[in-house]
C-alpha cells in the first residue's frame, strides 16, 4: 500500500505539472527536467531571445555553499517552507550538504537560506585509503538528487567514511526543513549471485569504496533507482561493477528483485586486471524511464551476452531494463568492437541516454545515446537492433542510425521541437534535426562558435511552448561561463557571463554541471557556489557617461590560449561614445570600430583576408569606465577579452609600480629534446605614466621586446607574436605593489619543418616570476 500510495501521489503531482498553463510556474524535480532526460522547460514565459542579452540579463546574486556543486540544482515553486511560501532551489554539494534557498532573492535576514543540513563526513580525494583524483578535493553527493512532491521528500546518496571504512547512505529529507524521514538514512548494501572479480563463495557484494554514485537518481512508480560505477578505470579502484539498485521510496528498503549488476561473472582468469567494470557513469545523467522500462548505458567492461549464449556481462552496452517484475534485461545493444573498447577505456556509457518523443516513420519510439566513440547511436526502443542479435557479429552496428559527433560525448543531449542538441568534448554546440525518425546534421545555423573543452557541455532548453526557445550551456572554465543561444540559430550567442566582466562572473567550473531554468531565472552550480541569473533591474535608464580613454588587454578562449584564437586588444573611446580598436592575433592585426549604446554596449564585425570575419561584443564597466570586457568570435571559436583603462599620469596620478624589474620564464626542465630547456630572461621598466617596456630573450634564444600599459590593479597584458607569424607568448602578468612580478603564460611555436630549432613546435606554460631590481 505504501508503494501504491507514493506512486499515486507522484503521478498526481506530475499530472498537475502537465496541466499547468503556459504562464504558470514549473518544478524541476529531477535531472534534465523529467525522466525522458530531454532537458526542456516549455513553460518559460519571461526569458526570450529578445531580452537575454548583455544589457538586460545577468547575474542577480549568488549563494556560497560548502563544497563543489556537481549535481543539477532542483526547483520547487510555491513551497510551504520556513513559515511562508517560497519558490525554492535545492543544491547538493560534494561536502555532503543539501541546501534549500529562496530561488528569487537573497535579501532577507537569513540571506535567502531556508535550511541547510550536512549528511556526514565527505571523503578527501587524496587520502591514501582512497586514491582518487577525478573529483577534487572531496567526494560526497555527486549524483543529482530527486524530489517527490507527493510525499514532500528529496532523496540523495552520500559517500562517507569514518577514517578507515567507506559507506554509501541513502537519505530521505523533508522538503520543508531538511529533517530526515523516520526511515532514513539507510546504508546501501546489496549482493547478487556471481563469481566475478571481487566475489566470495559465489556471492558478489556491493563495495562502497569502489563505487561512485555519479548518475542522477531516478524515481519511477514508487521505486527509487540508484546507479553506481567505479571511481576511475585504474588498478587502485578495481574491481568495480555497474549496479542499479531499486529501493521502496516510501521506506528506503532495498527491493530484492530490483538489484542489477552489469558484470557479475567476469573473472580475473578470463579478463585479467580489467575484469568486471561496465560501470554506469553517464556523466551525471540518470537512467531514463518511459513508464515501464529503464534505459541506460554502460562503460567499457566484460561482455559475453552473445546471441543465444545466456551471457550475463553487459559492458559497452545500451540496456533496456524491465521493471514490471523487478529488474531484468529486456533488450540491449552492444558495440561490435566492445573488446577493443574495454582494452582502450572507450566507454559507450560516458554520455547520457535520452528518450525522444514519438516520431513519424517506421520507428516511432527512439532513444539516442553516445560515448567516447565520437558517435551518437539512434536506437529503436521497441527492438534495439534491426536484426535483433544485439551485437553485430559481422563487424557492423545494426541500429537505426549512427551519427558522427564533433568529439567524445560526456554530456546528455537536449531536445526541442525536432532538434537534438549535443555539446561534445572540444567541439561547439550543435543540433541535429529529426526528419522521419532520422538525424540530419550540418544545417544552416545548426552549430555555435564557442568551443567547449573537456567534458563538453550538457545543454538545457527554455521555451514558451514552441516559441522563444533558448539553449543554455555552462562552459567548464575558470571562471565557469553560462552561455545562451537562440535554439533555432546557434551561430551567434545571445549572451555569455564573461561579457560583462566581474559583473556576471561565476566561480570556477566543475565537470558535468547542468543549468536549471525556471520562472525567469537560470540557476548554475560551480565551485562552492550557486549563481542565479535573470533580467536585470538596471535602474540607470541608459545613463552611462562615456569618456575619452585608452584600453589595453588580452583575449583567449576559456579553455586556454590557442594560436590564431588569442592575442592582444587595444581600444580608444571618445566622449560621443564612439570607439576604435585593434585586435592582434596569429601575427595579424585587425582594426574595428563602432559606437556604444546608452548602456555602454555594442556588437560590431570586422574582416580581412588574413583573419576572416571576427565579431566583437563589447561592454564598458559603466560604474567607473575602468574596463571593457566582452568576446571576440571567429569561424568556430569564441574568446573572452578584458581590456583595462590606462589610468596613470606622471603629473596627476603616477603609477605606483614604476621602476625596473628582472623577469624569468623558467624552462620546463623535463629533458624533452623537443622543448627548450633554458630559462628565458629579461628586464622590465615601468614609467610613471604606466608604460611597461620589456626586453629579453626566450629559452630558445629568440630575442623579444614588448610595450604595453599596466592597469590600476597592476595587471600587465603580455603578448608577443613570434617566429614570423608562427607562434606567440601570452599571459596576464601582475605587479603586486611590493616589488614582485609574475603570472601564468602560454608559449606556442607551430610546427615548421624549415625551422633550424624545434621544427616540431611546442606549447609550454611557463609561470613567469620577477622582482624589482
Amino acid at each position: 500500500m505504501k508503494q501504491f500510495s507514493l506512486s499515486f501521489r507522484t503521478a498526481l503531482a506530475l499530472a498537475t505539472l502537465i496541466c499547468l498553463p503556459a504562464g504558470a510556474q514549473v518544478n524541476v524535480l529531477t535531472y534534465h527536467n523529467d525522466n525522458s532526460r530531454q532537458g526542456a522547460n516549455l513553460s518559460e514565459t519571461i526569458l526570450t531571445p529578445d531580452n537575454v542579452n548583455l544589457a538586460s540579463f545577468g547575474k542577480l546574486f549568488s549563494y556560497n555553499v560548502d563544497g563543489n556543486v556537481y549535481a543539477q540544482p532542483l526547483y520547487v515553486s510555491g513551497l510551504n517552507i520556513a513559515q511562508g511560501t517560497h519558490n525554492v532551489v535545492f543544491v547538493a554539494t560534494e561536502h555532503n550538504s543539501v541546501y534549500a534557498f529562496d530561488a528569487d532573492s537573497n535579501a532577507d535576514a537569513n540571506g535567502g537560506l531556508l535550511w541547510h543540513v550536512n549528511l556526514g563526513t565527505s571523503v578527501p580525494s587524496n587520502n591514501p585509503n582512497f586514491p582518487f583524483a577525478a573529483i577534487k578535493p572531496e567526494v560526497g553527493i555527486t549524483g543529482t538528487p530527486v524530489i517527490d512532491l507527493g510525499s514532500q521528500t528529496i532523496y540523495a546518496d552520500t559517500f562517507t567514511w569514518d577514517g578507515n571504512n567507506f559507506f554509501h547512505y541513502l537519505h530521505a529529507l523533508n522538503l520543508a526543513d531538511g529533517s530526515e524521514k523516520p526511515f532514513s538514512p539507510v546504508l546501501v548494501q546489496a549482493s547478487v549471485h556471481g563469481k566475478g572479480a571481487g566475489s566470495t563463495n559465489g556471492i558478489l557484494s556491493f563495495q562502497a569504496v569502489q563505487e561512485l554514485q555519479r548518475c542522477a537518481l531516478t524515481l519511477a512508480n514508487g521505486v527509487l533507482y540508484v546507479s553506481y560505477a567505479g571511481y576511475t578505470d585504474t588498478p587502485q579502484t578495481d574491481p568495480f561493477h555497474g549496479w542499479v539498485l531499486g529501493f521502496d521510496a516510501a521506506t528506503l528498503q532495498l527491493l530484492p528483485s530490483c538489484v542489477f549488476c552489469s558484470t557479475p561473472n567476469g573473472t580475473v582468469k578470463q579478463y585479467g586486471s580489467i575484469a568486471g567494470e561496465g560501470g554506469i557513469w553517464m556523466s551525471g545523467s540518470g537512467p531514463a524511464f518511459d513508464g515501464a522500462d529503464l534505459y541506460l548505458s554502460t562503460g567499457d567492461g566484460n561482455f559475453n551476452a552473445f546471441p543465444g549464449s545466456n551471457g550475463t556481462e553487459y559492458g559497452s552496452s545500451a540496456l533496456k531494463l524491465s521493471t514490471g517484475g523487478g529488474l531484468s534485461v529486456a533488450d540491449y545493444f552492444t558495440l561490435n568492437n566492445q573488446a577493443f573498447l574495454q582494452a582502450n577505456d572507450l566507454d559507450l556509457g560516458s554520455g547520457g541516454v535520452m528518450l525522444l518523443p514519438p516520431q513519424p516513420g517506421p520507428n516511432p519510439n527512439l532513444l539516442v545515446a553516445a560515448g567516447k566513440t565520437t558517435k551518437a547511436y539512434l536506437i529503436n526502443r521497441d527492438q534495439f537492433t534491426t536484426d535483433n542479435n544485439h551485437i553485430g557479429l559481422d563487424g557492423q552496428d545494426h541500429v537505426v542510425q549512427i551519427m558522427p559527433l564533433g568529439g567524445n560525448s560526456f554530456d546528455t543531449p537536449a531536445y526541442f521541437d525536432g532538434r537534438i542538441y549535443y555539446g561534445a568534448v572540444k567541439d561547439v554546440l550543435r543540433y541535429y534535426v529529426l526528419s522521419n525518425g532520422i538525424m540530419i546534421p550540418d544545417l544552416p545555423n545548426s552549430s555555435g562558435t564557442r568551443k567547449f573543452g573537456f567534458p563538453g557541455t550538457t545543454p538545457s532548453v527554455s521555451a514558451n511552448g514552441d516559441q522563444d526557445a533558448i539553449v543554455w550551456a555552462i562552459q567548464n572554465a575558470q571562471p565557469a561561463v553560462l552561455v545562451a543561444y537562440n535554439a533555432t540559430n546557434l551561430s551567434a550567442e545571445l549572451y555569455n557571463s564573461s561579457q560583462a566582466g566581474q559583473r556576471d562572473h561565476m566561480t570556477g567550473g566543475v565537470k558535468f554541471v547542468v543549468p536549471t531554468i525556471a520562472s525567469g531565472k537560470v540557476y548554475a552550480g560551480s565551485q562552492n557556489a550557486l549563481t542565479v541569473f535573470g533580467l536585470l533591474d538596471n535602474g540607470s535608464g541608459g545613463s552611462w557617461k562615456p569618456v575619452v580613454a585608452h584600453y589595453t588587454g588580452l583575449f583567449f578562449e576559456s579553455s586556454g590560449a590557442e594560436f590564431g584564437r588569442s592575442g592582444s586588444i587595444s581600444i580608444n573611446t571618445t566622449k560621443p561614445g564612439r570607439y576604435s580598436g585593434k585586435a592582434s592575433l596569429g601575427g595579424r592585426t585587425l582594426p574595428f570600430h563602432g559606437k556604444f549604446d546608452s548602456n555602454g554596449a555594442d556588437t560590431t564585425a570586422a574582416a580581412s583576408k588574413a583573419t576572416g570575419t571576427l565579431t566583437f561584443n563589447l561592454q564598458v564597466s559603466t560604474t567607473d569606465n575602468n574596463s571593457i570586457t566582452g568576446t571576440i568570435g571567429g569561424d568556430g571559436w569564441v574568446a573572452d577579452f578584458i581590456a583595462n583603462r590606462d589610468v596613470f599620469n606622471r603629473k596627476s596620478n603616477p603609477a605606483p609600480f614604476s621602476g625596473s624589474y628582472n623577469l624569468t620564464f623558467p624552462s620546463p626542465n623535463d629533458g624533452d629534446p623537443t622543448h627548450p630547456q633554458n630559462d628565458g630572461t629579461g628586464t622590465v621598466k615601468v614609467n610613471a605614466n604606466g608604460l611597461v617596456s620589456f626586453k629579453g630573450v626566450l629559452g630558445d634564444g629568440t630575442k623579444v621586446t614588448q610595450s604595453s600599459f599596466v592597469s590600476i590593479d597592476g595587471d600587465w597584458p603580455f603578448y608577443l607574436s613570434l617566429y614570423g607569424k608562427g607562434g606567440e607568448i601570452i599571459g596576464w602578468l601582475n605587479f603586486d605593489g611590493s616589488g614582485d612580478l609574475g603570472g601564468q603564460t602560454t608559449w606556442i611555436k607551430l610546427p615548421n619543418s624549415r625551422s633550424k630549432s624545434f621544427p616540431d613546435g611546442f606549447q609550454l606554460n611557463p609561470t613567469a616570476t620577477g622582482a624589482a631590481q
